[in-house]
């Protein structure tokens, strides 16, 4: 195997992990030990968020008692954001790679072959 197919290959790798990034489910943890899907990075899905936020007894008038407020819909948006920050510029990056390979190493053999 020569240099550029292991560079083919290598970026292919860096391509499927990226895709595998955008493509696996986000969650959050939620309330008393349950996890809250948020849909993943290429389409986030709030709505079960957004239905853990309205079930949360700080929406309910309680006198004198302070409870801490959980936003499970800020927490998916920023869950989703961190999968998109770093599968995003992988795939990106794989991809590159790839073409790259495939365009480099074409001219590299039309010069020999010359």
């Amino acid at each position: 195997m020569n240099l550029r197919w292991l560079v083919v290959l290598a970026g292919a790798i860096v391509l499927v992990v990226g895709v595998i990034g955008l493509l696996v489910p986000v969650s959050v943890a939620g309330p008393e030990g349950q996890s809250i899907g948020c849909g993943n990075a290429i389409a986030a899905d709030d709505s079960a968020a957004r239905e853990a936020d309205g079930n949360n007894p700080v929406n309910l008038p309680i006198l004198n008692e302070v409870i801490p407020h959980t936003d499970y819909v800020a927490q998916c948006a920023s869950a989703v954001s961190e999968r998109r920050t770093w599968s995003i510029p992988v795939a990106i990056v794989g991809l590159v790679v790839v073409a790259g390979g495939f365009v480099v190493g074409g001219r590299t053999g039309r010069a020999r072959a010359a």
